[in-house]
């Protein structure tokens, strides 16, 4: 099944799912960009599509699908603030959300890429325990930008 079907499968995300980079909101596709060659098949903002249903759930942003020769690559990208501490717990409640709520349904069986782009200035670097118990997690800090 394709990363479309499967956001099709999910009612609350019937119909959400837009070509390419196009489900990305404003700001935040200015920290999104894609490589020359790479095909984007589709996209979904989740934390727009599950706001009516899960007001106060910690949800994810986006999901972005990749086509990888037969199959597709499914990247979880979150465009948040990076400036402190808080912002790595809200990563850790985010990711947890994230890896509940994809247990079971079709599009968790993909191969993912899970990534933390920052909204403004990062106050990390690449050798911060935190960020390295996030990766251990399947979270991995791109700093402000993502080329899928």
């Amino acid at each position: 099944m394709s990363f479309k079907s499967d956001c099709d499968a999910v009612p609350a995300l019937n119909g959400a799912s837009k070509p390419g980079l196009q489900a990305l909101k404003a700001g935040d596709a200015a920290h999104v960009s894609k490589r020359p060659g790479t095909v984007l098949t589709t996209s979904i903002d989740l934390d727009q599509a599950l706001q009516p249903s899960l007001p106060n759930a910690a949800r994810w942003d986006y999901g972005v699908g990749q086509r990888h020769g037969r199959a597709e690559i499914v990247h979880w990208i979150e465009v948040h603030p990076a400036g402190g501490g808080n912002n790595m717990s809200e990563m850790q409640n985010k990711l947890a959300w994230l890896q509940a709520w994809l247990s079971g349904k079709a599009m968790g069986s993909h191969e993912q890429r899970v990534v933390w782009v920052a909204s403004g200035k990062s106050a990390f670097n690449a050798r911060d325990p935190r960020l390295k118990a996030l990766a251990q997690s399947g979270l991995r800090f791109v700093g402000g930008h993502y080329t899928v």
